[in-house]
């Protein structure tokens, strides 16, 4: 082998060596990009489900006020309140076939 060829494998190798380095840092990245992935899907998760217990919340504080107001909007939170009683009654009907 002459000396040529030996500086040459000399860079070859230093060149795989450096690849190979980027390589892992770009694969321990990806890993910690995708654990941030999975925890702001949690994250979001878990916000979708508290937005929905606030509109259910706000929902049930809007009829409450409405009923307890004593104005022309009692008509309407009686509807809502029908409306609920009759879902609940089919719910009770499934359960009883």
């Amino acid at each position: 082998m002459t000396d040529e060829e030996s500086l040459l494998l000399g860079n070859l190798t230093k060149n795989v060596r450096l690849l190979f380095d980027e390589f892992t840092q770009n694969e321990n990245y990806t890993k910690k990009l995708e654990d941030e992935i999975t925890h702001l899907k949690n994250e979001i998760e878990l916000l979708k489900k508290e937005k929905d217990e606030l509109s259910r919340k706000n929902e049930q504080m809007r009829l409450a006020n409405q009923l307890l107001s004593g104005t022309d909007d009692n008509r309407e939170a009686r509807q809502k309140i029908n409306k609920l009683i009759r879902e609940i009654d089919k719910c009770i009907a499934l359960l009883n076939q």
